[in-house]
């Protein structure tokens, strides 16, 4: 084409950009610190006064911001092509700063123009490395576009300077002015003043500038230094101070604590301690399955500090020495709990400053609070753990912050930290349970629920303290052994009803099993269900072919061809349907005798294409047939959950032989089922928690209830799940002990 166009943005681009983008007051001014930071400055001074000056004509009153730094200062060139550019690369391709090296903090070019939200005019005063002075002003309401017949483009705006060689000592001094407001009371009629400046954006800054940097990386030899500073604003209830700004410091007195370094490879290298008792040092590693070169986020440093909030919890805390870091007071209870209140938070830093809103303490980019819902016994929420978590450069990770400074792009490499950081959390909170369980502190343990209900409906405790009772009254023994009797037969009259309780619990068991498998059946069902839509379609022109060339025979056979695989297709679906019924029956099966080796490969094909798309092999081994007196849908449990944890864990290895095993046979009259698999396996520190109703060392949280119904559910049968020390994988063995005359 040979006619063209340009581009030409509004005037009020920049606000669109700056103060529509960037809503905090505060969030405005820590743009500023960070591009001190940038300019190699090794300090940056925020002041906040009541002046009088005439910028419109009239001398007024202003909350004037000044941002000053000692850097390296700007040469009226790289005002020209730099500052005056919005969204400029300077910084990108730049990379880092001219002296000291700094990485970049500032590199969308915008973050500037955020300061239109502290006020309406800006006088900016800097001095490079040579001398060159130069002084801009901008007033930002020639930016907004008013009157729709007047409207003003980018380019029209004209910004006057002042440049001249100085004394002046290098650096940068950002001046921003907004008025005093005076209004009327509505009810005194009285003129009131007012600034836009709250005592919650006071409380707001000074929590900012304190998080801004991460109490992890101190450099010695490259400081930055931040003061904060009131003056004259006394009327407006803010009182004359100077504030050094040191990070929120480390807690040193915890009860757990991880730390260590994450590759790019997914290789941890951790070092997990427990305060609660000594000798509790451990070093961890692993290796997280990341997947493609893409999904890599770079290397991650951790450093996450965890804590029981129990009443004897805290109390441990305070026992060992619990301070206000910033005081140097020893703590009570509620104190203590308010101080964690104000460190807690997981946040990320990068280049020693910290990403929002990671770390603020209501969001909860980790979803814990919802994974401790499902799971309270083993999960932490996020009022438990305060964390620092140090990640790479946005190219060696491509974790890329968003324009608006709201946290990180949510792409794959993103998915990938949030993976790194539960797998992490999750290995924390499986030592964790085993302390508390073995300590008793906190929740108390889950009981077997069939044990529970079975002591619910038991009567002999009952019986023999009243009977106690009543003996030591003095009480005809007639009278008490009535008694006894009435107590019995109570409980006899009660053993229906205990006897549905049970049915119902064993159905709600099979219902458990059979929500976990929805998901596998839509996917095994719905290629059987494509290939004969598709198959229907091409039978049905056959079809009408067919009734015209009746002696056709090679569309005969197509016909017969095209039914047999719908036949089969069909079946498919059949069969899979037949294994779930025995889920859905709504009371308890009656015993039967089954073939176990025919048991077993019949509810292992239920997971034949999972198996296959996770390179998983599986081999059955009977040594003959094995038939017993049970119920099949309880081994239906057994299996799926067995199964599906081996496939969970299969897929986090990179092994390029992954299998599961069955091995059935006899032994001393009582048939055993060895279960194995080549995964990671299971920790030997958790041998006594994996049948614990709750307790789950997968990442995202499971709900650890798999293993605790297949315990119930071989129960039944007469029989036991044990797990067995294995130096590859998983061993489970089912060892069942023979026809039960409880049915």
């Amino acid at each position: 084409m040979a006619d063209k166009l340009s581009i030409r943005p509004e005037a009020r681009l920049i606000k669109s950009i700056g103060a529509d983008l960037i809503k905090d007051y505060y969030a405005a001014v820590i743009e500023l610190v960070k591009n001190a930071y940038d300019a190699d400055s090794e300090k940056v001074t925020i002041s906040l006064l009541l002046t009088t000056v005439n910028l419109y004509g009239h001398d007024a009153e202003y909350l004037k911001f000044i941002i000053e730094d000692s850097g390296e200062g700007m040469s009226f060139e790289t005002i020209r092509d730099a500052w005056m550019v919005p969204a400029t690369s300077y910084k990108l391709n730049k990379k880092v700063s001219s002296s000291k090296k700094r990485l970049f903090q500032g590199r969308k070019g915008i973050g500037r123009y955020a300061s239109a939200i502290l006020g309406d005019y800006l006088r900016m005063e800097t001095t490079d490395l040579s001398g060159e002075t130069t002084i801009i002003e901008i007033d930002w309401k020639k930016f907004e576009s008013i009157d729709k017949n007047n409207i003003k483009y980018l380019d029209e705006i004209e910004i006057e300077y002042e440049n001249e060689k100085t004394d002046l000592k290098h650096g940068t001094k950002i001046e921003i002015y907004s008025p005093v407001i005076k209004e009327a009371n509505e009810k005194t009629k009285e003129i009131e003043e007012r600034i836009n400046w709250t005592k919650t954006d006071y409380k707001n800054l000074l929590k900012e500038l304190r998080n801004l940097l991460s109490p992890l990386e101190k450099n010695i030899d490259d400081k930055f230094e931040i003061r904060l500073i009131y003056e004259n604003l006394e009327k407006f209830g803010f009182m004359n101070e100077k504030i050094d700004i040191e990070p929120f410091p480390i807690l040193d007195l915890y009860d757990y604590r991880i730390s260590g370094k994450i590759t790019s490879d997914g290789v941890g290298e951790l070092f997990y301690e427990n305060q609660n008792f000594s000798n509790s040092e451990e070093n961890i590693k692993f290796k997280i399955n990341i997947g493609s070169e893409e999904e890599k986020c770079g290397f991650v440093d951790i450093d996450l500090r965890f804590f029981d909030l129990e009443p004897d919890a805290i109390q441990g805390l305070i026992n060992r020495g619990l301070k206000d870091p910033l005081t140097g007071e020893y703590l009570g209870k509620a104190a203590a709990r308010n101080m964690l209140k104000e460190y807690i938070g997981i946040g990320v830093y990068r280049n020693l400053f910290r990403i929002r809103p990671y770390g603020d303490s209501n969001y909860d980019w980790l979803e814990l609070n919802q994974k401790r819902v499902n799971n309270p016994t083993v999960k932490f929420s996020t009022n438990q753990v305060v964390g620092f978590i140090n990640i790479a450069s946005e190219e060696e990770s491509n974790l890329i912050e968003k324009s608006a400074r709201e946290g990180l792009k949510e792409n794959k490499n993103y998915d990938t930290l949030k993976i790194i950081l539960a797998k992490v959390i999750s290995e924390v909170e499986s030592r964790r349970y085993q302390f508390r369980m073995n300590s008793k502190r906190g929740r108390k343990p889950s009981d077997n629920l069939k044990e529970t209900i079975n002591n619910l409906f038991n009567f002999d405790n009952v019986s023999y303290k009243v009977k106690t009772l009543l003996e030591s009254a003095g009480i005809d023994k007639t009278i008490v052994l009535k008694v006894e009797k009435t107590l019995k037969d109570e409980e006899k009259s009660k053993a229906k009803e205990l006897e549905k309780v049970q049915d119902t619990l064993v159905m709600y068991e099979a219902h458990a099993a059979l929500g976990k498998l929805v998901q596998l059946v839509i996917h095994e069902g719905r290629k059987p269900l494509q290939f004969i839509g598709a198959n229907l379609d091409n039978l049905k022109q056959d079809i009408e072919y067919f009734i015209k060339n009746v002696t056709d025979t090679e569309i005969q056979n197509e016909i017969l061809k095209s039914v047999s695989s719908n036949k089969s297709h069909l079946k498919t679906i059949s069969k899979l349907f037949a294994n779930l019924d025995p889920l859905t029956a709504k009371r308890l099966s009656r015993k039967k005798e089954f073939n176990i080796c025919k048991n077993i490969k019949e509810n292992s094909d239920f997971f034949k294409n999972q198996l296959e798309e996770n390179n998983i092999s599986i081999e059955i081994i009977c040594d003959k047939d094995i038939m017993y007196y049970g119920r099949e849908e309880d081994f239906f449990i057994i299996y799926t959950n067995l199964i599906e944890n081996s496939v969970y864990w299969l897929k986090t290895i990179t092994s390029d032989k992954k299998f599961i095993s069955f091995n059935a046979y006899i032994e001393n009259d009582k048939v055993i089922i060895d279960y194995k698999d080549n995964g990671p396996g299971i920790n030997i520190k958790f041998a006594n928690d994996i049948f614990d109703a709750g307790f789950s060392t997968k990442p995202e949280g499971g709900t650890g209830i798999g293993l605790t119904l297949s315990g119930q559910a071989i129960s039944r049968n007469n029989g036991q799940l044990e797990w067995i020390k294995s130096d590859i994988g998983v061993f489970f063995r089912l060892t069942l002990n023979g026809e039960d005359s409880n049915d």
